[in-house]
This record gives structure tokens, C-alpha cells and sequence, in this order.
């Protein structure tokens, strides 16, 4: 028969799966996500390099050219890990979305007439979709 620690620690690590380490994101509006998307320019490796390279005096890290007859090392390295980043989160990631049952429809057919018919209900089961980071 087993200890009462054994037993106890296995609790524990059940309880530790299931403990949420950050309270998630609310989710936003629909309305906001529609019109918000697509006011967003994109990823641009350059865009984002040229941000880094100018705060980084904040750090205390010198910018620009330190030495005259060589560029500066670390703002090149700063450029390729920026491309790669970019790069990856391009090719390699993944999304995945989820919609839930109980989002309202509307949808429009013909009758047996010819007229138009329109109808109003919500989806009954879970849609998924994936989508690309741009």
C-alpha cells in the first residue's frame, strides 16, 4: 500500500497541472479585431532592428559606427537575429482558431419560388480555422 507523502505528492502535481500561472488576456471585440487588423502593417525585420538600434544607448550599449574602418558588431547581430525572429515567426508558426457554438448567423438562399429566404440562428458545434502571422 502506498505512502501517505507518495499519495500527497501526486496530488500536488495534479494540482500543479492545472494551476494557470498568469491570468489570461480577456478577449477583444470582434468589432475592434475587425477593423484593428487591418490598420496593422505587418511584421518588418528592418522596422524593428531600427527600433532596437536606437534604444539601445538606453542600455548603454554604444550605436553606430565605433571604430571608422569596420561597422559596428553588435548592430549587425541585432540584424541577422531580427531576420531570423521574423523569419521564423513567418514560415514557422502556427494559428489556430476557434469558434465557439452560439455565434449568430444569418443566411440568405432561394425559395421554391425564386424569392430570396432569409433565416437567423447560431452555429450548434465548435468551427476551427488557422490563419498566418503577416
Amino acid at each position: 500500500m502506498p505512502s501517505n507523502s507518495s499519495i500527497s505528492s501526486v496530488i500536488e502535481v495534479l494540482k500543479a497541472a492545472f494551476t494557470v500561472p498568469n491570468k489570461p488576456l480577456s478577449p477583444l471585440p470582434p468589432q475592434l479585431l475587425v477593423v484593428g487588423a487591418k490598420m496593422r502593417p505587418g511584421l518588418s525585420p528592418r522596422t524593428i532592428t531600427s527600433r532596437i538600434i536606437a534604444r539601445q544607448s538606453e542600455a548603454g550599449a554604444p550605436s553606430g559606427d565605433i571604430y571608422s574602418e569596420s561597422s559596428n558588431v553588435m548592430e549587425s547581430m541585432t540584424t541577422i537575429m531580427i531576420e531570423e525572429i521574423i523569419s521564423a515567426l513567418q514560415l514557422d508558426a502556427k494559428i489556430e482558431v476557434v469558434i465557439p457554438p452560439g455565434v449568430q448567423v444569418t443566411t440568405m438562399g432561394s425559395g421554391n419560388l425564386g424569392g430570396p429566404v432569409v433565416s437567423q440562428g447560431a452555429t450548434t458545434n465548435i468551427a476551427s480555422g488557422s490563419g498566418v502571422i503577416r
